[in-house]
């Protein structure tokens, strides 16, 4: 069924005390820049967040802060500001704020510095540096959320690679994307082939075009298989965990390779962060098509073109064989779908199939969350007594027919 108005906008909006960006904001923690990005003393980064502006930085003894963009004395950007001995220095008047987000330093002040500083009213966000990224608590309250404590947040560095790209489009496009499995094996068919080879058991998506699919609720979403019939009897399972608000993790192609986490965080109401974390549980993670970015901040590329120009789409390649034309990226060639659809979604006219049941329980368990927040209440997915981020586990393989996809989850 179509959405009303009303529920697009409940669904997609974050900016100006939207109800679903408020819900986020004081409900779960935000990833706000990779890791590697932040240098010690380095330049800050501006990271945008729900609409709202915010510089992440690294201090002189290496912890990570996020705070306002603007200085709190005269308001300009804290982008420019020096970073030295453990704080920025606005470069206006020389006010200094710490990695807690606290003015230690005002030297225009007459007087009694110290004690001027304390009166200093500031927004202070609780940081953790954790799985190659800078997670920030934007909430209200001296209780955050629980941590997010996804399988790749406790690996070491070289079993793990980020990256995440600014797209102009609506977050929950994103989000949709990571959990909508029948368009993988069209969208992504030539990249699947280019990256999976032959023997590969991700092939056989690009073959069998319309699974079905099964759901298990979980305490922090949902799971669901996606289970496509191959030929001697046998079926290929894909099961795949939805993790509030937006962590779709994908299971990996086969058995010892990596697995992917994608998910797409809101910096307002037209513009998401794309982010890719490739992960492997088992070993080092090497060389991937993922890992292999040469700017952590800005992979995978966006299109090349404008809409007139069909996004970049390289039409000579498809006269060649590759099935879209944006043989950049798997990341690209969902990029190029969001874009066409425009800068928010609508989806009131959609008409939708049997395909799209996982990318209705997405909004649905969206729009819960929301109307459990509007109503006064912490939402059921944010503070489960069951809650357990770790058991978000994705796995597949092929199986006899008729057996349950259950057999692969048992350890999860």
């Amino acid at each position: 069924m179509a959405m009303t108005v009303e529920e697009n906008e409940l669904l997609t909006r974050v900016e100006n005390g939207a109800p679903m960006g408020e819900m986020i904001r004081q409900h779960y923690w935000i990833p706000a820049v990779p890791s590697a990005k932040l240098e010690a003393d380095g330049a800050p980064v501006l990271v945008r967040l729900l609409g709202r502006n915010y510089v992440a930085f690294r201090t002189t003894d290496g912890k990570a802060g996020v705070i306002d963009e603007l200085c709190p004395h005269r308001k300009t950007s804290m982008m420019m500001a020096r970073n030295e001995h453990n704080g920025l220095r606005c470069i206006f008047h020389g006010w200094k704020v710490n990695v807690e987000g606290q003015v230690v330093e005002a030297p225009n002040q007459v007087g009694d510095q110290a004690q001027f500083c304390k009166r200093v009213k500031t927004s202070q966000y609780r940081v953790e540096d954790r799985g190659g990224i800078i997670w920030v608590w934007l909430g209200k309250g001296d209780t955050p959320p629980r941590f997010p404590d996804l399988p790749f947040t406790q690996l070491p560095a070289d079993q793990r690679s980020v990256t995440s790209v600014e797209v102009p489009t609506n977050w929950v496009q994103g989000v949709e994307a990571s959990m909508d499995s029948s368009h993988v094996g069209v969208l992504h068919e030539s990249t699947t082939q280019i990256t999976a080879g032959g023997g590969n058991e991700r092939m056989h998506m690009t073959k069998a075009l319309a699974p079905r699919l099964e759901f298990e609720e979980r305490p922090y979403g949902y799971r669901y298989a996606a289970l496509r019939d191959l030929p001697d009897d046998k079926i290929y399972a894909r099961v795949n965990n939805f993790v509030m608000p937006w962590y779709g993790i994908i299971c990996a192609p086969d058995a010892n390779s990596p697995s992917t986490v994608f998910f797409s965080t809101p910096v307002d109401d037209v513009t998401h962060r794309a982010w890719f974390v490739h992960f492997n549980p088992t070993r080092k993670l090497g060389m991937t098509v993922m890992s292999a970015t040469p700017d952590v901040w800005n992979f995978p590329p966006l299109p090349p073109g404008t809409r007139e120009q069909s996004f970049g789409q390289n039409r000579d390649l498809m006269r060649r064989g590759h099935a879209t034309g944006f043989h950049q990226h798997l990341g690209t060639e969902d990029f190029a779908m969001f874009l066409g659809q425009g800068p928010i979604a609508d989806r009131t006219t959609e008409q939708l199939c049997s395909a799209d049941g996982a990318v209705l329980r997405v909004r649905a368990q969206l729009l819960k969350s929301a109307r459990e927040f509007m109503a006064g209440k912490t939402p059921t997915l944010a503070d489960n007594p069951d809650l357990d981020y770790s058991r978000a586990i994705s796995i597949g393989g092929v199986l006899p027919a008729g057996t349950d996809w259950r057999v692969l989850t048992e350890s999860a």
